[in-house]
């Protein structure tokens, strides 16, 4: 069964039924967006009064590091744990990653050592990274051929929901009891999906790549995100030409190159390199991560603007977002319908122009015409949003055989959290240290930023991601080119 069935019109005549175990299947493996979407919103309200806490112990720079060392490790392990899942079966490393950060989670809310807390949340973040490619592997397979971008659709409104939900359940639980309850909460949360997972996943059934695990490209995989990634989060705070980011940048440009040369000639690669013969593959990440680049670069200054310019409490800029994942709760699943008869590539480019031009008007007119105005464009913006979001992933899927579809997954996931890491980083960038009015004439070239960056995922994706017929003709990606 091959992802790119989804796009066969000999498929698209009939709907194919949709098991209940499916839908339950989805349920429990979308909880891994759920988590992160959680952590990171709540996150987002408590960190105030963990830096509060901990203000004796370390400074703000080191207290940092709870929420970047969290994100490092995520990206840093995703395509090795990717691999491992098609190796040693997605069930295992899925419940395995639900224990890793449910343990993590409700030790570091117990704990009041800083340095044990950010080595906990590092574990949260490599048991993230455990669940977010295999949760979306077990899923699809569950699904009929032609009913996979609907029940990516559903799988994003699920994702919605957290988003709606995260700020305020973080604001309910620090108000209520303290910071430490938002750990606890996610890592109760963990367990309860772990419990959940264990009963319903049952044994993987899947064929697996019984093929060792090239320990030396893992390792050369991990230090080139975590040196790219912690050049990209941390260049800022250490300065661009500081010896901590010069050595960063220096390990990527010798692991970088090591890691492409290691993985196409040994027999056993880390990411199969015959994924990277897939067009949609290829175009569709390069797509997906200008589109993480335009929604983080909004996503991130925002809040920024909010707090310097009209002096909002966190709380209040955690409820002031709502509206952006309103329209994607309410329509993600009818986009996955449209994409299962259409293909991804409408979509995107409909997507990646709406949203570019919302940016436009929100940045040069209703922003500065007050809070009521820019929900509406907020609200306007979120179609767009939703556009593009899960089909940009699906778009990259397309060609990717299932055998294999947690290590492709787990590369396009790299893509999107680097192109979001990007995204932060440029608006930081542009904004630097200015305050009030001078924050609020920088934040107008944020804007601007989101726009070009989406209008060139619209464009890339115009000129180069293969139409729906087209798709069919490329090669199919085989599982296990290099066994014996």
């Amino acid at each position: 069964m091959n992802l790119n069935d989804i796009s066969d019109p000999n498929h698209l005549e009939e709907s194919e039924p949709i098991t209940r175990r499916a839908w339950i299947i989805l349920i429990v493996c979308s909880s891994s967006m759920f988590l992160l979407l959680l952590d990171s919103g709540a996150m987002f309200v408590a960190f105030p009064f963990v830096e509060d806490h901990f203000s004796d112990q370390a400074s703000r720079t080191t207290l940092s590091w709870i929420v970047s060392g969290f994100f490092i490790v995520m990206v840093s392990s995703l395509l090795v744990a990717g691999r491992a899942a098609d190796k040693f079966g997605r069930r295992k490393v899925f419940l395995s990653g639900l224990v890793i950060y449910g343990v993590a989670a409700i030790l570091g809310g117990s704990l009041s050592n800083i340095w044990a807390l950010i080595l906990l949340r590092a574990f949260q973040g490599m048991g993230v990274a455990m669940l977010s490619p295999t949760a979306l592997a077990i899923c699809l397979v569950e699904f009929p051929r032609n009913r996979r971008a609907y029940a990516f659709g559903v799988w994003g409104t699920i994702g919605a929901v957290a988003g709606l939900c995260a700020s305020p359940i973080g604001a309910g639980l620090v108000e209520i009891f303290n910071w430490r309850a938002v750990f606890i909460f996610t890592g109760l949360a963990a367990l309860v999906t772990l419990i959940a997972g264990w009963i319903v996943l049952g044994k993987d059934e899947e064929k697996r790549d019984e093929t060792p695990i090239d320990i030396l490209a893992a390792i050369l995989a991990t230090t080139t995100i975590a040196s790219f990634t912690l050049v990209l989060v941390q260049g800022q705070d250490w300065g661009w030409s500081a010896p901590p980011t010069l050595t960063c940048l220096f390990l990527f440009i010798i692991s970088g190159p090591a890691l492409i040369y290691r993985n196409t000639t040994h027999q056993y690669p880390i990411l199969n390199p015959e994924i990277f013969t897939s067009r949609s593959f290829n175009i569709g990440c390069l797509g997906s991560v200008f589109c993480q680049i335009g929604f983080f670069s909004i996503y991130f200054g925002l809040p920024l603007y909010m707090k310097e310019v009209w002096n909002w409490a966190p709380l209040r800029i955690g409820f002031a977002l709502i509206p952006l994942n309103i329209v994607p709760l309410l329509t993600a699943a009818i986009a996955g319908k449209i994409v299962d008869k259409q293909g991804p590539r409408s979509m995107i480019i409909f997507g990646g122009l709406w949203s570019g031009a919302a940016c436009i008007i929100m940045g040069f007119w209703l922003i500065d015409s007050g809070y009521t105005y820019l929900a509406i464009g907020l609200l306007a913006y979120g179609l767009g949003a939703m556009a593009i979001g899960n089909t940009t992933t699906i778009a990259t899927l397309i060609g990717v055989d299932d055998n294999i579809l947690a290590s492709a997954t787990s590369g396009s996931y790299t893509g999107r959290r680097l192109g979001s890491a990007l995204g932060a980083v440029l608006a930081a960038a542009i904004v630097g240290n200015r305050i009030g009015e001078d924050f609020a004439d920088a934040y107008l070239w944020v804007w601007v930023l989101g726009a070009a960056a989406y209008f060139l995922g619209a464009v890339v994706t115009f000129l180069f991601y293969p139409k729906k017929d087209n798709i069919l003709k490329e090669r199919d990606i085989k599982s296990f080119p290099y066994t014996d």
